[in-house]
């Protein structure tokens, strides 16, 4: 009976670890790098970023201090039909440094963009890494 218990107890909690969504932005360069997401103006107020009501949300990422930001967006993995919801409420990202500046203004090239940038156990994680 004890032994039951613990496969089943054991069996829930490896069943119920579900991976948590999310978009890891990192700056492996010598300078400040912005990333910059416009989200459309009719989703503002009911978009999955859930960080400000502004049509525009900026990240500085600095080399040596903050070079990395993480942003969660609930339990599960990326999957194509996800990327195409999170894609429908942005109207482009954009990623800037001194050396470079790349635009994604586009739904297929939002698209593409991210799903390529899937990493991990479901594709749980959107990882882009701005390099020199």
């Amino acid at each position: 009976m004890k032994i039951f218990f613990s496969l089943l107890f054991l069996g829930g909690i490896v069943f119920a670890c579900n991976p948590v969504r999310r978009i890891d932005m990192k700056n492996k360069t010598s300078d400040t790098v912005e990333f910059i997401w416009s989200l459309n103006e009719d989703s503002l107020m009911n978009n999955p970023f859930l960080l400000s009501n502004s049509k525009e949300l900026k990240f500085t990422l600095y080399p040596e201090k903050v070079d990395a930001i993480k942003m969660s967006f609930g339990a599960g993995g990326w999957k194509p039909k996800d990327v195409e919801k999170l894609v429908g409420y942005l109207e482009s990202l954009e990623i800037r440094s001194a050396k470079q500046k790349m635009k994604f203004d586009s739904l297929p090239q939002l698209r593409e963009f991210l799903l390529a940038r899937r990493k991990g156990i479901g594709g749980a994680t959107i990882e882009i890494v701005v390099t020199d």
